[in-house]
Formats: structure tokens, C-alpha cells, sequence
């Protein structure tokens, strides 16, 4: 019983700090938080199979209001869009491209087909996708 509260307690210890952490990351946080952040982008080009779906919404979250950033990976994630897309995505085009293609609700396939050519759709279309998708759900 005992051990069981210990790892329940450390489990939610950890989790806080990975909440503080990202919360932290996302509004700036301090010199060392970004640094930290500058350390994990070098690591994440050396090695992009690591990528997971906070270092895609922490990177987001530098161009997009944080609760967008998280939308949109949380749209991605039940998608089951790869991480490693959505990344690539970034750095070949930008963030804002990124989200108004998940929002305008680009396929995982059609993301990749984008990645793999080197070519972005075009922005004005998917700005009109994301707003009708946008209205319809509401």
C-alpha cells in the first residue's frame, strides 16, 4: 500500500514537471530553459526519430498562441499524424503553414507528399479549408 502511494506520488510529482517545464518553455522561460530548448533542437536534427508531439507543440508555441499550438497537436495526434512530419513540416515551411494545413484538415499523407516534394500548399487555400472546417464544426 505504501509503495503504491510512493510511485502514485512520484508519478504525479514528475508529470507536474513536465507541465511546469513545457509551460515555462512556451512563454519564454528563462535563459537556461532556452538554452535547454536550443540543446534539444540540436539533438532533434542530429537524431529527428526522437521528435515526439511536445517538441512539436513547444516549437509551434514560438509563432503561435500556445492554446492554438496545442489544438493543433492535438488534432494532429488524433489524426495519428507523425510527429516527424509535422516537424519536418516546420522546418521546410513554418509553423503558421503547419497549423492552417491541420486545421484545413491535409491528410498525413498529403503532409508527407508535401514534405517529401519540398512543396507547400498554397496558403490562401488553405486559409479558406480551415475556415469553412472552422464554421461547420460550430
Amino acid at each position: 500500500m505504501l509503495a503504491a502511494l510512493v510511485i502514485v506520488s512520484a508519478a504525479a510529482i514528475a508529470a507536474s514537471c513536465v507541465v511546469c517545464w513545457a509551460a515555462a518553455a512556451v512563454t519564454g522561460g528563462t535563459p537556461a530553459r532556452q538554452r535547454g530548448l536550443d540543446r534539444r533542437r540540436e539533438e532533434l536534427r542530429a537524431h529527428p526519430g526522437q521528435v515526439n508531439s511536445l517538441d512539436v507543440e513547444l516549437r509551434l508555441a514560438e509563432s503561435l498562441p500556445g492554446s492554438r499550438a496545442a489544438d493543433v497537436c492535438r488534432e494532429a495526434r488524433e489524426r495519428r499524424i507523425p510527429a516527424l512530419v509535422l516537424w519536418t513540416w516546420i522546418e521546410l515551411f513554418d509553423g503558421e503553414l503547419l497549423a492552417l494545413a491541420v486545421e484545413a484538415g491535409l491528410t498525413g499523407e498529403e503532409l508527407l507528399h508535401h514534405v517529401a516534394t519540398g512543396t507547400a500548399p498554397d496558403r490562401r487555400s488553405l486559409e479558406i479549408f480551415a475556415a469553412f472546417r472552422c464554421a461547420v464544426a460550430s
